[in-house]
């Protein structure tokens, strides 16, 4: 039926993403898209275009393609929070697009619309369009690379992957996924080339991208004096230990497996063991996600966010509903009603005690929790990342509220009034003790809360004032991260 087309399908996305922006409109930068995008689009911005670079006091090092879109946009259509959502919104369609020109590679339009659905429902891809971060650029163009894997096209690849390595500094893993699963690819698809001979056709296809990752590390190196670690992030600052390393692949399994997408892996494990035909099929994507899972955790230990592995979890759900094949007609009906739930109860799934992140759309309730915070205060506060940034950078505009001070360069027993939250992750054990001896109120909505704490040695204890206790969930689930040692 015409009605169910892949024009009208892809509509329906367009429909989606148009409902989401209008959503999240006035949100303001949050998180990571502050230090990823934020800093770096005002500052270009600010300098008319004439500069590649971020500040150098706030600079965690990524090429500046998708801040230096944003800028221009900004340039041509004005300096807003909806244009940087639309911009947003826009790169989350063109990853749809890149995703499904991959799909069609091995589904029928049929099955690619199927898959379409089932990525509209997973979680960090929705939390992801509203985020205003480079993750969704640099995912698009590697999905345009893989397509140009399946496709044999060596000049998709070479565009894309290059693109790719001028977005972000995770391409470098990336492009070793991408060289990984050519090879399988190759020498084990169809084509059964030997690896002399890919080696030979694909040398150039992968050393530019490369030369122009290394090109950027270079130039950025000039300007800022510092390669890859910069003094403002100090999570690799060595690389990990075996022990370290262990923990950091438990970490990235989690996040594959997380939110919705465990049925998935549950699935293609039976039909690996059950099924000789479809082995290959899944080495091939096994070769697409471990080795910049691999590498990873040799680089990262605590920021591992799931909003890395999107294009990982796009693929498992394609090559889900690829070998699905093998089910019969009934058993695919119910396994595909089982995974579109599973991930639609994704996006209402919370950890008590575990710090927020920004893979689900949950974080939201932030935004109207602050401002509630932020009038209960008289005095100077205080609090760590993502709250004390500033409001021209995250609103955009300066406001009617008190500027947050960052509380990295104060003591905490030295300043009147703490802002804490399960969206910073900063607080120690230690300073968490010693707020809890301070007046504190709550503000909670969702799975978010926002603690307010004033310093009995500057501020009379506040009428009306009531902390928020954990529940037992909650206190087990922070001893657990303590006895991981996380």
């Amino acid at each position: 039926m015409k009605l169910f087309s892949s024009s009208y399908f892809f509509l329906t996305a367009v429909l989606l993403q148009l409902c989401l922006l209008f959503v999240v409109r006035h949100d303001p930068f949050f998180g990571d898209a502050i230090a990823s995008t934020s800093q770096a689009a005002n500052t270009i911005y600010t300098q008319q275009l004439a500069t590649i670079f971020y500040p150098l006091d706030a600079d965690p090092g990524h090429p500046t393609l998708y801040a230096y879109g944003l800028a221009l946009c900004w340039t041509v259509f004005g300096k807003t929070l909806l244009i940087a959502h639309a911009y947003s919104c826009a790169w989350a369609l063109l990853l749809l697009f890149a995703f499904r020109k991959v799909a069609s590679c091995l589904l029928s339009q049929t099955e690619t619309n199927l898959a379409t659905g089932l990525v509209l429902l997973f979680p960090t891809y929705l939390s992801q369009s509203a985020m205003m971060l480079n993750t969704v650029a640099v995912m698009t163009f590697f999905l345009f690379a893989v397509y140009g894997v399946l496709k044999q096209q060596c000049i998709i690849i070479l565009i894309a992957a290059s693109l790719m390595c001028i977005t972000h500094l995770q391409s470098a893993f990336l492009l070793l996924s991408l060289a990984s699963f050519d090879l399988i690819q190759s020498v084990c698809g169809t084509n059964k080339i030997t690896l002399i001979r890919w080696m030979q056709s694909r040398f150039w296809v992968y050393a530019i991208p490369a030369t122009l990752f290394g090109l950027w590390l270079f130039i950025h190196y000039q300007h800022t004096g510092w390669l890859l670690v910069s003094p403002q992030y100090s999570d690799v600052n060595e690389l990990n230990g075996i022990g370290e390393y262990i923990n950091a692949l438990a970490l990235i399994v989690w996040r594959l497996v997380d939110y919705g997408m465990l049925p998935f892996y549950i699935i293609l494990g039976w039909i690996f063991f059950k099924q000789k035909d479809s082995r290959l099929t899944i080495i091939q994507m096994l070769a697409l996600v471990l080795p910049c899972c691999l590498a990873m955790a040799e680089f990262l230990s605590n920021t591992i966010g799931h909003r890395y592995f999107i294009a990982f979890a796009m693929m498992v759900i394609l090559y889900t509903v690829y070998l699905t094949r093998y089910l019969q007609l009934i058993g695919r009906i119910i396994v595909y009603g089982c995974l579109g739930v599973s991930l639609l109860a994704g996006n209402f799934l919370s950890y008590p005690g575990k710090n927020l992140g920004d893979a689900t759309l949950a974080y939201r309730s932030y935004f109207s929790l602050i401002k509630q915070a932020r009038s209960a205060i008289n005095a100077q506060p205080y609090s760590h990342a993502p709250i004390a940034n500033a409001d021209d950078l995250t609103y955009l505009q300066s406001t009617s509220f008190v500027p947050i001070q960052r509380l990295n360069e104060a003591s905490l027993d030295t300043v009147p009034v703490v802002i804490q939250s399960n969206v910073n992750a900063e607080f120690t054990d230690d300073d968490k003790k010693l707020l809890a001896t301070w007046y504190g109120t709550s503000f909670e909505q969702g799975a978010v809360y926002v603690n307010v704490f004033a310093n009995p040695k500057y501020v009379a204890k506040p009428e009306g004032w009531s902390l928020r206790q954990p529940s037992t969930a909650e206190q087990w689930m922070i001893a657990l991260k303590k006895k991981l040692g996380r």
